[in-house]
């Protein structure tokens, strides 16, 4: 039987994991430490220890709720009845404030980094990954017309990849709207009879 985590005990890790963005975001994987989360955090680094356990620890924990709260963010497109709806949905999601923001971004591509060398975070990666593409390519599978679904799926999904990369790189000189809409006028290229739609 799991044993019950208190409120104060789940703000306390909510609050921990918080300050591991911000700290990767601005030190890197190799250089967040127990001891820079704990500042930031406003805890001893006992309180990480007993959270956590180790960095690893800790560090697997992030990753794991980066990839739910990336989960959360894009599910929801899938309820809509229209496959249409429900591509643009998943599109609009990865570029979402929640999601698509200097920080996130940051973790993610250091994990991203990581993962080749890290099997424990290479499949947590792989994991997220896989559910979330068998989502676009279902959505891309249920369009009465159009190109291979396959095919489909991993052209939207390169050119989300590839926005991110240039919002990690370039910071705040490529905003966040500005890269939706270069997502969506791609789509509409890709989809041209659904283009007044996109």
């Amino acid at each position: 039987m799991t044993p019950k985590v208190s409120p104060t005990s789940q703000r306390t890790r909510a609050r921990i994991i918080d300050a591991v963005v911000e700290t990767v975001a601005t030190e890197g994987l190799s250089g967040t430490t127990l001891a820079n989360v704990a500042a930031t955090a406003g805890v001893s680094q006992g309180v990480l220890v007993f959270h956590f356990k180790t960095k690893e620890g800790l560090l697997t924990e992030t990753l794991r709720r980066l990839s739910e709260e990336y989960r959360k963010a894009w599910e929801p497109a899938l309820a809509a009845p229209d496959p249409l709806d429900r591509i643009l949905g998943l599109v609009r999601a990865d570029f979402g404030p929640e999601v698509c923001n200097r920080r996130k971004l940051a973790l993610w591509f250091a994990f991203w980094g990581e993962a080749g060398a890290d099997p424990l975070y290479n499949r947590i990666c792989e994991e997220a990954e896989q559910v979330r593409y068998a989502a676009m390519v279902g959505a891309c599978a249920a369009l009465s017309s159009g190109p291979d679904p396959v095919l489909l799926a991993s052209s939207i999904d390169a050119m989300t990849d590839g926005l991110w990369l240039q919002m990690h790189i370039y910071g705040q000189t490529v905003r966040r709207a500005d890269a939706l809409e270069k997502a969506l006028g791609h789509l509409r290229l890709l989809l041209p009879d659904a283009a007044g739609r996109i």
